[in-house]
């Protein structure tokens, strides 16, 4: 689905799950703001020519993905919206579905703008954050074998991508101030450090993919 879907996905979580002005939590529903709008802007979404185009056509396209729940059940994220292609979106409105809100706010996790930013230029790098900062418990190092990793996250696969490009794709995925051993690949597997951790770790974890 590409990078903007998944930047939309963080968008989405993170006024679900704050108190701001644009997201009214009885009716489900996100109002294109100047909340919105800023974020999206500084997340680099709304960027270039047809930033705002490209990221109106993800929000309609959005409608179709569908999440799948802790005990398997398929999840539409949008009710409706009157979002439409060719038409400005300022203060148009999107209803999320109970079960999109349900499972957006179980758990939610802080990334920290700077490095969502820091990830541009492609989906796999934001994905690798993504799955850092779900997945790494904390003070402790995450390992994970390519062939797990894979399964997680299928752009990650050998035949396609390099161990140069996943290690410069995990490089993207780190916060500036977390550069000093925040992440190594190897043609094994990935050792990855979670955001504000010390650079030196005692216990390092496995994750297994079932």
């Amino acid at each position: 689905f590409g990078r903007t879907p998944r930047l939309l996905s963080i968008l989405f979580t993170t006024f679900v799950n704050t108190q701001n002005a644009d997201y009214n939590g009885k009716t489900r529903t996100l109002t294109i703001g100047k909340d919105v709008r800023q974020v999206a802007r500084r997340m680099g979404m709304l960027t270039g020519g047809c930033g705002r185009q490209n990221t109106v056509t993800s929000i309609i396209g959005y409608q179709d993905i569908t999440f799948t729940s802790r005990d398997g059940k398929e999840i539409k994220p949008i009710e409706e919206t009157n979002i439409v292609q060719g038409e400005s979106w300022n203060e148009k409105t999107i209803t999320f579905t109970w079960e999109y809100v349900r499972l957006m706010s179980r758990e939610p996790k802080e990334i920290p703008l700077s490095a969502v930013v820091g990830t541009s230029g492609g989906s796999l790098s934001l994905d690798l954050l993504v799955f850092a900062t779900l997945y790494c418990p904390e003070q402790k190092e995450l390992y994970i074998s390519r062939n797990n990793l894979y399964k997680i996250v299928p752009g990650t696969s050998t035949e396609t991508v390099s161990t140069k490009h996943l290690t410069v794709s995990l490089t993207k995925a780190q916060p500036d101030s977390e550069k000093s051993g925040y992440s190594r690949c190897t043609r094994a597997g990935s050792v990855i450090r979670p955001y504000g951790m010390p650079p030196k770790a005692e216990n390092r974890v496995q994750l297994i993919a079932e």
